[in-house]
């Protein structure tokens, strides 16, 4: 029967659940791997695969749901993201990626610890990442679920588990190089959803050029506004500022990203990942605004959350496929396969990230870890995976309190992104900033944005959507003269509320920017307070970007290798040049120490 699961669809999408597991199960019982091969994947893989695995790791089931409504309620300024992404990413690459890749990083926080010889500043930055990640795959985890209620009304926590466990299994016994190959197979089934939307959208709505002229009409395809306000939900300069400062240091210092480039053979391989995903994401986020387009232009005078026959615009693709698309055999088996896809690939990275924090940043130096044969290591970064898929599992039935789904997630990515990005480029970039100053401004932007994510959601503030129209359908229904529609009257808009309650409405899109320039901030200050001038002199080169590095100096990491232990006595003979300090520098003192108690030469990158 049309708009209802068949045996074709549920074929389909137990197809998909079953290859991803298959794959896993594949790593786990040929590949013979140990515990490098589990988190980085034999720093061997290809270029292609990774640069897809950048991808999904990020978009999602949240692409793919989130991205369509947000076209249909609030109309294309989101494609800012996608503008703003070509912008950033070259300059993580080149302030990050160079840097990081010739450390041959497992964990991205270990840096921390050499640059400002404190355990502490790199355990604190992991604990945020994991509490980061945790949220960010309960809301992911969630998003499917919309689309399954929305099917066949199938509870929420049925489909969040049966995803979960999926995710988790194939996750904890494949490892990376499991992740990467699902992570191409589920784009590919992406692909295919998103093409099948658009090519029945453009046919239901009368052509390209008509779904276009229907969408601009109802004001859906403003996609600059250079009104200056960051309360403003979305606006130009908030895209700039905000997802500009998120890409900065996702690209760069994300975990889930330095632990994919890092597991290419060459930083050359690690660039070219980069530049391959470039594209493939434009590409990706075009075809979720066409789907917005298509959908939007089709109900473009019959609205269904006017109508009640949906509750929010979250349910506007799940509902789009189930009236339009119903009819063809597989096909809502294929989107529930589509979104099911990119859920799994992004609760996989996450995990397998996660279980390569807590294990290298952790879990290594403990006695009784480090005297395990390669096999009990191996074993005890799968648990860890696996125990962290319950708890994305948990996390996710919290996910429907936080509002839009896609400004849910950008705010749990984007109010801890802001101040590890910041601490990151500190230590890169100003030799003056000591482990005081690291220490007091990841706290500080850290328990900052998490008082303004939470007052945000206690307040329970959102936006009124661009209006909606049911001029074509409203005379047809039973009833229609004593109909009443509903209204927005409940939405809290900024302009409404005072200070000091104001600055929980501030626009998600901005919370990295902000909690960056907290930790700068407070970073800066407290460095200087505590004597960062006078100790820069002794940070070492390595640690810093080559910008600030002597012209004359040679990179010591072009020709060490990290891994030998020979090369230890050449490391700690060139920490004896002096880094440009910012704040403090004589270029003509001579007493300078090769090496000082408490400074990071003292531990160099062994493996």
């Amino acid at each position: 029967m049309a708009g209802e699961f068949g045996w074709f669809d549920y074929t389909v999408v137990g197809g998909t659940l079953l290859f991803s597991i298959l794959i896993g199960a594949y790593y786990a019982i040929f590949a013979k791997q140990k515990t490098e091969d589990l988190l980085v994947g034999g720093r061997n893989m290809g270029a292609g695969p990774i640069a897809a695995s950048m991808l999904v790791t990020y978009l999602s089931a949240i692409t793919v749901l989130g991205y369509p409504a947000e076209v249909y309620a609030y109309g294309s300024q989101i494609f800012m993201n996608s503008i703003v992404f070509v912008i950033f990413v070259p300059f993580s690459c080149y302030f990050f990626m160079t840097v990081f890749y010739k450390m041959q990083l497992t964990s991205v926080y270990e840096y921390l610890e050499y640059r400002f010889d404190s355990r502490w500043v790199r355990w604190l930055a992991s604990s945020i990442f994991i509490i980061q990640m945790s949220f960010f795959m309960g809301v992911c985890l969630y998003a499917p679920s919309i689309a399954l209620e929305s099917f066949i009304g199938l509870k929420m926590w049925y489909s969040v588990v049966g995803l979960g466990v999926c995710a988790t299994v194939y996750t904890s016994i494949g490892g990376l190089k499991a992740v990467v190959w699902t992570d191409v197979f589920q784009l590919l089934m992406l692909m295919a959803g998103l093409f099948a939307i658009i090519i029945e959208g453009f046919m239901k709505s009368g052509g390209l050029l008509e779904a276009f002229e229907k969408t601009g009409h109802h004001g859906r395809l403003e996609l600059f506004n250079f009104t200056i306000d960051p309360f403003m939900r979305h606006n130009t300069l908030n895209f700039i500022l905000g997802h500009g400062f998120t890409i900065f240091c996702l690209y760069g210092t994300h975990q889930p990203q330095v632990q994919r480039y890092c597991s290419l053979p060459s930083l050359k391989h690690a660039i070219k990942a980069v530049i391959f995903a470039m594209p493939l994401s434009i590409f990706t986020v075009a075809l979720c605004l066409l789907c917005g387009i298509v959908i939007f232009a089709t109900y473009a005078d019959c609205d269904p959350i006017t109508l009640g026959h949906i509750r929010v615009a979250d349910q506007i693709v799940p509902h789009f496929v189930k009236d339009q698309l119903g009819f063809i055999p597989g096909m809502m088996g294929l989107f529930t396969a589509c979104v099911f896809s990119a859920a799994l690939s992004t609760l996989s990275s996450g995990l397998n990230s996660i279980a390569a924090v807590i294990w290298e940043d952790f879990f290594v130096k403990i006695p009784v870890m480090k005297s395990m044969t390669q096999n009990g290591q191996a074993n005890s970064v799968r648990a860890l995976a696996a125990v962290f898929g319950f708890v994305a599992i948990g996390l996710a039935f919290l996910a429907p309190h936080m509002g839009h789904i896609l400004a849910a997630t950008i705010t749990a990515m984007g109010a801890f992104n802001g101040p590890l990005g910041a601490v990151f480029f500190m230590g890169l970039l100003m030799p003056f900033v000591n482990k005081t100053g690291a220490l007091c401004g990841m706290i500080t932007g850290f328990i900052s944005m998490s008082w303004i994510t939470a007052g945000s959601f206690i307040l329970k503030k959102s936006h009124i959507p661009l209006p909606y129209s049911v001029d074509a359908c409203l005379d047809a229904l039973p009833g229609s003269n004593n109909l009443t529609l509903p209204m927005n009257i409940q939405n809290i808009g900024s302009t409404e509320i005072e200070w000091p309650e104001k600055i929980f409405t501030l626009s998600y899109v901005m919370y990295p920017f902000v909690g960056g320039m907290i930790t700068f901030s407070v970073g800066i200050v407290a460095s200087i307070l505590s004597g960062g001038c006078k100790q820069a002199r002794n940070v070492e080169e390595r640690y810093l970007h080559p910008l600030l590095r002597q012209k004359k100096s040679k990179d010591i990491f072009a020709d060490i290798n990290f891994n030998s232990q020979n090369h230890v006595d050449r490391l700690a003979k060139t920490s004896s040049i002096k880094s440009t300090a910012i704040c403090y520098y004589d270029p003509l003192s001579t007493n300078t120490p090769i090496s000082s108690p408490g400074v990071a030469s003292q531990k160099p990158f062994l493996y």
